[in-house]
């Protein structure tokens, strides 16, 4: 039988060798001890392993697992069940948490019997002034329709009862390669969690990467319609009619992005949406849906680019 801890920490990590030790280092100087930190290397072909064992020899609360490469989902759902915590906490290898942020949360999660709850976050650019502290209120309409559009939570911002996840099912799925944080959370709220989150404290770190706009629009681009394909398939009816209407944005955001950048690079994209639905009605229904969800994306229009 598995001898519990307070927190499971899963970190997966694929060649990011360099910059995993500033994510080991913000769980090592938690304020919390009460906790094992449980590294999944991913197949890495950089020195990933040789960095996890360095730090384990230091810290027993540290663990390496090693996997053929098979994606961030897969590497994640290796680590719950490995985990041996009441509670499970992700953290990506470029990103770190806040380092009073598992005490602070474990508090709110133990007093008020949570499922999930989840904090502030900031975003981090590089060669950037950190963006502003960053909350949204979550529910499971808001996170089908409106997540992209305009703002996302970042997985290290949550702490989950692992109890809740395995009670009802809920994992990371190798299949899903794109968005796979978006899956877990509709399926999260879906079994219809006690949740809270603490919208005055920042706990994580959520750090982008050097890309130009212009290439990371395209890589989000196809990201997006990919999942979007992919999820059209899982979904029941009623949550499938919200999904359609999600779909209308994206094409909303697709076309005004590529009047932006000038560029047709993503044309590919739509066709591969097209394609792939589970369903030509729900593409049809997503056209026609857009004179209605053009509101969601003047709101990102003005969050983003007015509101700065």
């Amino acid at each position: 039988m598995k001898a519990q801890v307070l927190i499971s920490i899963i970190i997966p990590c694929y060649n990011q060798a360099q910059v995993l030790p500033k994510a080991l280092q913000s769980v090592h100087h938690q304020t919390l001890g009460d906790w094992e930190c449980i590294v999944v290397d991913d197949g890495s072909s950089d020195n990933t392993s040789a960095v996890v064992l360095a730090a384990a020899a230091v810290d027993k609360r540290i663990k390496l697992l090693r996997k053929e490469n098979g994606g961030s989902a897969s590497a994640r759902d290796m680590g719950l069940g490995h985990a041996k915590g009441k509670y499970i906490q992700f953290l990506d290898a470029d990103d770190d948490i806040a380092p009073d942020k598992l005490e602070r949360q474990t508090k709110l999660m133990q007093e008020h019997n949570l499922d999930i709850s989840y904090t502030a976050f900031r975003n981090i650019y590089a060669g950037r002034e950190p963006g502003p502290i960053r909350t949204v209120g979550l529910s499971l309409y808001r996170i089908i329709v409106s997540w992209g559009i305009g703002y996302s939570t970042p997985i290290n911002s949550f702490m989950y009862n692992r109890e809740f996840l395995l009670s009802n099912g809920i994992s990371f799925k190798s299949s899903c390669r794109y968005r796979e944080d978006w899956r877990f959370h509709i399926m999260c709220f879906s079994a219809r969690p006690r949740v809270m989150s603490m919208p005055d404290y920042c706990g994580a770190m959520y750090y982008h990467g050097n890309e130009s706009k212009t290439s990371s629009y395209q890589k989000m681009q196809k990201g997006n319609f990919t999942f979007m394909a992919y999820m059209s398939k899982e979904l029941g009816f009623s949550k499938k009619l919200l999904w359609t209407l999600r779909i209308s944005e994206e094409l909303w955001v697709w076309l005004l992005r590529m009047f932006k950048y000038r560029s047709i690079a993503t044309a590919k994209t739509i066709t591969a949406l097209c394609s792939n639905l589970h369903s030509i009605a729900t593409f049809v229904g997503a056209i026609l849906l857009m004179p209605v969800s053009i509101w969601w994306i003047i709101v990102y229009f003005v969050k983003t680019y007015l509101q700065r």
